[in-house]
């Protein structure tokens, strides 16, 4: 009987017209502070005019593999083709889990570094930790979305956003939820 060693790759979508160029957290169409820049602590960030679209598991695939076939040809895409999963992916925290075969690890961690925009806005790919198992890469997640939730939190409480505040709570608990139901 054969054994298939995967890989588990948590990464990180970041756009570039999220406040402060580059920055982690982008604003989302049910999540938006409604502040002025000078009510705002952290000076004027451009987050109360940052719209980026849902991104949907079928989105970031679709880049994907899009970005393999363009990148390492029909040969790549193959390789790639049954191995390649998306396990998880947050859109509050734009983090998601990909579930690879051992041997096509760097192909897609090169391939998703190439992805320079989603549904038309520019973005880069941050890929976060590499695990061999979903253990260790569930508990970095939810080590990272906790703190990517906390902050936004933290900048809604000074902010005096009661209603983002509790949306960013009960985004914090569903994210647990998602990642704790991975199958293991």
């Amino acid at each position: 009987m054969v054994r298939f060693k995967n890989r588990y790759l948590l990464f990180e979508v970041v756009y570039a017209n999220t406040p402060l160029r580059w920055a982690s957290i982008p604003a989302s169409n049910t999540l938006e502070l409604s502040s002025t820049a000078d009510q705002n602590p952290f000076g004027d960030t451009g987050r109360n005019n940052c719209q980026l679209p849902q991104i949907s598991n079928k989105d970031l695939m679709v880049a994907l593999k899009d970005s393999i076939a363009g990148n390492f040809g029909d040969y790549g895409a193959g390789l790639t083709q049954r191995p390649l999963t998306l396990k998880y992916f947050s859109p509050h925290t734009n983090i998601g889990i990909l579930r690879i075969s051992r041997e096509e690890l760097h192909i897609v961690w090169g391939a998703l570094t190439f992805i320079t925009q989603l549904k038309g806005n520019p973005c880069i790919f941050r890929v976060l930790h590499t695990s061999g198992t979903i253990r260790h890469c569930q508990s970095r997640t939810i080590a990272y979305d906790r703190d990517r939730i906390m902050a936004l939190r933290n900048q809604a409480q000074l902010l005096k956003d009661d209603q983002a505040f509790t949306q960013l709570g009960l985004a914090l608990k569903d994210s647990l939820d998602e990642v704790n139901a991975l199958e293991l």
